[in-house]
């Protein structure tokens, strides 16, 4: 189910398809289409699309 909140810089969410094994992500950053995300669990920064992760509640 899609989440209906809007998402915000220093949000927690959850990758829809891991990413090397890891799901739980901090946004840092929107860039035009993409966010700027941390892995929680590594530090590693990527980019999303926001339709790739749903925000945790």
């Amino acid at each position: 189910m899609m989440s209906t909140l809007e998402p915000k810089a220093g949000d927690t969410a959850t990758l829809l398809q891991p990413y090397l094994g890891y799901r739980r992500i901090e946004l840092i950053e929107k860039c035009r289409y993409k966010w700027r995300v941390r892995i929680c669990e590594s530090g590693k920064e990527i980019e999303v699309y926001e339709d790739e992760f749903e925000i945790d509640e």
